[in-house]
């Protein structure tokens, strides 16, 4: 049948799904609520305050207002009692729309006043209701219904929550009878394993549930589905990278090189470095391509790690190059390195979008003839204009920054090269497996010996004079501050405090007579430089930012950060922007500003106040607001859940990994007979990504 078919639906309507991708009925099988409306009685508003609910009844008064800027007030009554349902705007029309007598169902939040002897709903959509045809019987029989997102092309066509459910309705009860929803998607002897629904149970009542259980049972069926071929891709890149692809075999690693790197570096590696470079070298002398992941708290020093490992690529005489996300850690990066390339008589550049014209063309020349052996750049490092010479060790910085064409460019670069990959914060350990099953995972465990905590405090608005007193007691002893903004100008969001508007404020008011620099993304990159190094030279007291210093900003000095409107932040994003401090030998003190007074955003907050363990504020972070939120904007080409939440579903995962490592194992192409609709399932859903399948 034919969408235009399903009741409620249209050839307009029809069009507009057909623009979000929604062509064949099949389509809808794959429409997952965000939310659901419960259904209550009249008599029951009265216990219930916050969420969308849905009332029915039949309409039996529609009350004009004397003000054409008043609502016209429905009475709605069923068998408990009456309900007055305000609804503002177009009243001539709305006062037509309504039949007095006509059954209605009506979704809003409850609300209450002292100028009605009636309970209220504030009105959000309703639907007509004939009590004498079936479909609408059976409809009001569902105790609770879907809210799903909307999106503009289904506005357009008036299509609300309510018109929304009842199409969904009307499509799943055409799938069902004619069959459609009955092909499997997960093999009956797996289900059996797990105890899960059937695939066609799952649909049904994730959409239309009859109780709360069914809503959890079927969320985890499709949750399985979503992790298990989430797993038969990582299992079979797993696979590729071990047994199918030749990698370079590096040899070189003496004693006396090793020992002539860490005088040059000037300080110990702790146990846990040592540890990490051990299993990275192991993975560089094998025969086969690494892909590994390097994680460990902001700190801990994985660019060191990395740094010694790209020199051993570099003494096997092949070139080593590190991509980072933005031109400020591409150069901060590329002082460090540089400090010890020099003294190893290493030969490094740095490309980034700001190196133009002659220097850039000569930049392109040193890369391609091997001249330069460690090259560090932003994004532009996998423009088609740069050849390198013989690239084997590439390591992306902050690596989830970066969509998955980005790294798969950086790794055609070379032939096989081996890569390292290396992330901002510690990652979950359920969020590693689920999008790094593919890879094998190095973690640094501790931060150097001589680091002293960060001391963090939370602060709201009220108390912003004893913080900038706090900021210049610490200035006038001689050291310096960051403050971070969420936005750069007001004209990003009003309703938050923009970097340039503050900064202009605080230079000339509260810290006048201070030293006072401004830094963010927009800025050119030569201005970025020179407010970095009057900064790192102590000649700039404080640094009012954007996020644009959450990674690779080293000033020993800065012992003190302000971060304004904390409460927009996700504890990971907190913790790595409180590690731009507590790297001197002073103590450092992070206060975190909010205007949201809230129990949950406190409550949030202070876990930073409590704890400075990357590993356990990343699980918070996660167990919080969820694998998206915990990154960030999705980057093109990311892997996104529908029904997966992967702080409560760790059990699922390690079946989907356990289950999909033994059917890989056995048969890496899934041609058994067991395994075709595995295959099938898998190649409809990951189709696009297989000529990446070796990306990691």
């Amino acid at each position: 049948m034919e969408l235009k078919f399903i009741k409620g639906i249209g050839e307009k309507r029809a069009e507009a799904f057909k623009k979000i991708g929604v062509n064949r009925l099949e389509d809808f099988a794959e429409f997952i609520p965000r939310d659901y409306i419960k259904r209550i009685s009249i008599y029951e508003l009265n216990h219930h305050t916050e969420k969308l609910i849905a009332i029915s009844g039949k309409v039996t008064n529609v009350r004009l207002p004397k003000k054409s800027n008043h609502p016209i007030v429905l009475s709605l009554t069923d068998e408990t009692g009456t309900a007055e349902i305000p609804i503002f705007g177009r009243n001539e029309f709305r006062s037509k729309q309504f039949r007095i007598n006509q059954d209605y169902i009506f979704c809003g939040k409850p609300e209450f006043t002292f100028y009605s002897d009636y309970p209220r709903i504030n009105y959000r959509d309703h639907l007509p209701i004939n009590l004498n045809e079936n479909d609408d019987l059976v409809f009001l029989k569902y105790p609770y219904l879907p809210v799903y997102e909307l999106p503009g092309e289904l506005k357009k066509t008036w299509i609300k929550i309510l018109s929304l459910s009842k199409i969904l309705f009307s499509a799943f009860k055409y799938l069902s009878r004619e069959n459609i929803l009955d092909k499997e998607t997960i093999p009956e002897n797996i289900q059996k394993e797990l105890n899960l629904s059937s695939r066609k149970n799952a649909v049904l009542r994730i959409n239309f549930p009859l109780s709360e259980s069914d809503i959890e049972i079927s969320r985890r069926r499709l949750a399985f589905e979503e992790l298990f071929y989430l797993q038969i891709l990582m299992s079979i890149r797993k696979k590729i990278n071990k047994n199918e692809t030749k990698g370079i075999e590096f040899s070189y690693d003496d004693e006396k090189f090793r020992e002539e790197f860490k005088k040059e570096i000037n300080f110990t590696l702790t146990d846990s470095q040592e540890a990490v470079i051990k299993e990275i070298l192991n993975d560089m002398k094998s025969k086969n391509v690494m892909n590994r992941l390097l994680q460990g708290d902001v700190g801990s020093g994985k660019t060191i790690v990395a740094l010694y490992c790209m020199l051993i690529a570099v003494k096997n005489g092949f070139q080593a190059a590190i991509m980072c996300p933005t031109e400020i850690l591409a150069e901060q990066h590329y002082k460090y390195i540089s400090e010890i390339c020099r003294k190893l008589d290493i030969k490094i550049e740095l490309l980034t979008g700001s190196i133009k014209g002659k220097i850039r063309k000569e930049v392109y020349s040193r890369i391609e003839s091997g001249e330069a052996q460690i090259i560090v750049g932003t994004h532009t490092l996998v423009q088609e204009k740069i050849k390198f010479h013989k690239l084997g060790f590439a390591v992306i910085d902050e690596q989830h920054k970066f969509g998955v064409l980005q790294r798969a460019k950086f790794k055609e670069k070379g032939y096989n090269p081996d890569m390292l990959i290396m992330t901002a914060t510690p990652i979950p350990r359920t969020l590693s497996l689920a999008y790094y099953g593919d890879l094998e995972i190095s973690t640094i465990k501790e931060l150097p010996k001589n680091r002293i905590p960060i001391k963090t405090f939370l602060r709201t608005e009220e108390e912003k004079k004893n913080v900038t007193d706090f900021i210049t007691d610490e200035i006038k002893k001689g050291r310096q501050a960051f403050i971070v903004y969420p936005i750069i100008d007001e004209s990003e969001k009003l309703d938050l405090k923009s970097a340039i508007k503050e900064y202009e404020f605080l230079k000339n008011s509260v810290f006048k007579g201070i030293e006072t620099g401004l830094l963010h993304g927009k800025m050119k990159q030569d201005e970025k430089e020179e407010i970095m190094s009057k900064f790192k030279k102590n000649e700039i007291k404080i640094l009012v930012s954007t996020t644009v210093i959450e990674v690779g900003i080293d000033i020993p000095n800065a012992s003190v950060m302000l971060i304004e409107e904390a409460q927009r932040y996700g504890l990971s994003q907190l913790h790595q922007l409180r590690g731009r401090i507590g790297r001197g030998s002073e103590q450092s003190y992070c206060i975190l500003l909010t205007n949201n007074k809230s129990e949950e955003t406190l409550s949030r907050l202070k876990i930073l106040c409590e704890s400075t363990d990357g590993f356990y504020i990343a699980e918070k972070d996660l167990e919080l607001r969820g694998p998206g939120e915990f990154y960030g904007v999705k980057q093109s080409g990311e892997i996104s859940f529908s029904c997966t939440d992967l702080y409560k579903d760790k059990d699922l995962l390690e079946s989907a990994k356990k289950i999909s490592e033994q059917i890989i194992e056995e048969d890496m192409h899934l041609r058994m007979g067991k395994n075709i609709l595995i295959k099938e399932q898998f190649l409809m859903k990951y189709n696009d990504s297989i000529n990446l399948i070796n990306v990691a």
